[in-house]
C-alpha cells in the first residue's frame, strides 16, 4: 500500500485540530538516524518540503506542542521516503514504545499488568491532546486485550503505526509477544478498535 496523499487531503489535514508532545519526533529522528544515517533523514525532509511542511527534528522539544498534523505529515514522509508498506510502517510503530522516554517512565511505576492496561489512557494524554483512548477488552487470562480510539485523524497510515505502537506496549505489559493484532475502523460512529492477542501457554 502506498500511502499518497492528494493537494486537497494535505490541506485538510493543516486543518486538523489538537496538538502533540515532541518527544514522538524525537522518536522519529531516532528511528532515521538508526536505519537510514543523514543521507535519510534528507530524503524525509525533501518529502516533507514536498507536501509544504517542513520539520527541525533536532530542534524540537520533547516536552513541547506541536500542530498534530505534522505528526502524521512525519509519517507520509518517513514512508514516501523509504517506500515503506503497512507492514513497515507497523514495524515502525512497533519500534517507538522502546525509545520513548515517557512510555517508559510511564510503565515503571505500575506493578500489575492489569493495572498498567487500565491506564493506557493516562499515556494517551500525555502525548496528545486530540483523542480518547478506551479500553474495551481487558482479558490477560486469555490472553487479550482490545482498545478504542475515539477522533478521526484522517490518513490510514496514522492508524497502521499506532497498532504496532499499541501491540509493542501491549507485549511490554504482559511480557509476551503479540501474535495477532489487527485494527478495524468505524468511522460513522467515530472510533477505530485495535485487538491484540497473545499465546498465554507462555506464560509461566
Amino acid at each position: 500500500m502506498n500511502y499518497n496523499i492528494t493537494e486537497e487531503e494535505i490541506k485538510r489535514l493543516q486543518e486538523l485540530k489538537g496538538e502533540v508532545r515532541g518527544v514522538v519526533f524525537k522518536t522519529d529522528h531516532h528511528f532515521i538516524i538508526n536505519k537510514n544515517g543523514e543521507d535519510g533523514l534528507k530524503k524525509v525532509e525533501d518529502e516533507l518540503e514536498k507536501m509544504g511542511v517542513s520539520i527541525d527534528y533536532e530542534e524540537v522539544s520533547q516536552m513541547g506542542y506541536y500542530p498534530i498534523s505534522l505528526r502524521i505529515f512525519s509519517l507520509l514522509a518517513i514512508s514516501r521516503a523509504f517506500n515503506y508498506n503497512r507492514e513497515d510502517v507497523s514495524k515502525m510503530g512497533k519500534n517507538a514504545p522502546r525509545v520513548s522516554f515517557l512510555v517508559k517512565f510511564f510503565t515503571k511505576y505500575f506493578m500489575s499488568s492489569e493495572k498498567t492496561l487500565e491506564k493506557v489512557g493516562e499515556l494517551w494524554e500525555k502525548h496528545y491532546t486530540k483523542g480518547r483512548i478506551e479500553m474495551i477488552v481487558v482479558d490477560e487470562e486469555n490472553g487479550k486485550t482490545a482498545l478504542r480510539l475515539h477522533g478521526d485523524f484522517l490518513q490510514p497510515i496514522f492508524y497502521d503505526y499506532l497498532l504496532g505502537y499499541f501491540s509493542s506496549i501491549i507485549s511490554m505489559v504482559v511480557g509476551q509477544k503479540i501474535d495477532k493484532e489487527k485494527v478495524e475502523h468505524f468511522p460513522e460512529e467515530g472510533y477505530h478498535e485495535f485487538y491484540m492477542e497473545w499465546n498465554i501457554k507462555n506464560n509461566s
